[in-house]
């Protein structure tokens, strides 16, 4: 694990950061698009969750579910491996997890 480790908290607070700052990056008054908001429900679902470091990805499947729409979970787990992707490289880089946090930071409107 990087020495520079992540809670899942704060790792979902940073992408969610990263999520809305790519949304106003567009043109103005355009919506997030689906895959947007399947993230930002994934990892509010995943934040709410509180899970120990150790049950991210428990708590990322609890969260495919919890957000998916009928009995098609294959968007949700679509966006879900994308983060599961980040969350392990910050499990491994302290690089990626110093550019997460000041990247996050950057595009926050108050950064």
């Amino acid at each position: 694990m990087a020495t520079d480790a992540l809670t899942p908290a704060e790792f979902c607070a940073l992408e969610r950061n990263l999520v809305a700052a790519m949304a106003m990056r567009k043109k103005r008054n355009i919506k997030m698009d689906s895959a947007q908001q399947l993230k930002v429900a994934l990892l509010d679902h995943v934040a709410a969750a509180n899970p120990p470091v150790e049950l991210f990805s428990a708590a990322l499947a609890d969260a495919v579910i919890a957000v998916s729409e009928g009995l098609g979970t294959g968007p949700a787990q679509a966006v879900a491996s994308d983060l599961l992707m980040d969350w392990d490289l910050a499990c491994a880089s302290d690089g990626f997890v110093r550019w997460l946090r000041s990247a996050a930071t950057e595009a926050s409107p108050n950064g």
